[in-house]
């Protein structure tokens, strides 16, 4: 009777496990993609950084994967975005999880909330109070990044919007008067002025368009046992500690947006 119930017992192990997670191997299969989107992700002398990277290079470790801080490429968010929508076992982060992008990809997070908005300087004077009035505004975005997913959302046509590969280039266009405004997060934005000798308090969010939940985005034929192995490790992160500090995803986040 005991060897039957030890035998039971480790066959309801096997399934358990089979059902919420998956073997380092099959984790070590992902292609990890991103962008220079600071503080979340960017590269500093040659490497990989940010809360989202630091973040994830966590979850590998608690997976058992192989897969380090040297295995993430970091390029232009278009290219990311449109390789995880076309190739299996590939991920894009930090992704906001728009109604748009929903049924598009499988995901793990979220990993913050990301308030994505109409950002002009300030020498302009603009009083933008809605989207209509916006509208009358020549508007800078990244290409296929959720802010011109919400611009186009919002009823901007898509061919009205100066499509861009990079923050800085809204940013350098904005100086030039070449567009009024930009549709991007208002932290990474701070950053990305700051880091390149310019001044935040020279800049304003004019109209916030929506705060979305930032994700790590798969592609649809990642196995899902992958997808719960590592969302286990995001939620284990998360957890606050008996003595009521701070949970390891709180430190990580405060590292960069403290």
């Amino acid at each position: 009777m005991k060897a039957d119930f030890l035998i039971r017992a480790a066959v309801m192990a096997t399934m358990v496990a089979l059902a919420t997670g998956a073997g380092a191997a099959e984790v070590d299969d992902l292609v990890l993609m991103t962008e220079e989107y600071p503080p979340y992700n960017y590269t500093e002398d040659g490497k990989p950084k940010g809360f989202a990277v630091d973040l994830l290079v966590r979850m590998l470790e608690k997976a058992g994967s192989k897969l380090t801080r040297e295995d993430i490429r970091v390029m232009p968010w278009s290219n990311a975005y449109n390789q995880a929508l076309q190739k299996p076992n590939t991920v894009v982060f930090a992704t906001s999880r728009t109604p748009s992008r929903e049924d598009l990809f499988k995901w793990v997070g979220p990993m913050s909330v990301n308030r994505i908005a109409l950002i002009a300087p300030k020498k302009r004077g603009l009083e933008i109070g809605s989207m209509e009035a916006a509208k009358r505004h020549a508007i800078g975005a990244i290409r296929d990044d959720s802010g011109e997913n919400l611009l186009i959302q919002k009823g901007v046509e898509k061919e009205k919007i100066e499509r861009l590969t990079n923050p800085l280039s809204m940013i350098r266009m904005m100086e030039a008067g070449r567009i009024d405004m930009a549709a991007y997060g208002d932290i990474s934005m701070n950053w990305v002025l700051k880091s390149n000798g310019f001044d935040p308090d020279d800049y304003e969010v004019v109209l916030v368009l929506d705060e979305i939940p930032a994700f790590y985005a798969f592609n649809k034929e990642t196995p899902d046992a992958v997808i719960q192995t590592l969302q286990n490790a995001l939620d284990e992160l998360k957890q606050v500690p008996e003595d009521g500090g701070k949970s390891e995803h709180r430190k990580i986040l405060d590292q960069y947006l403290r």
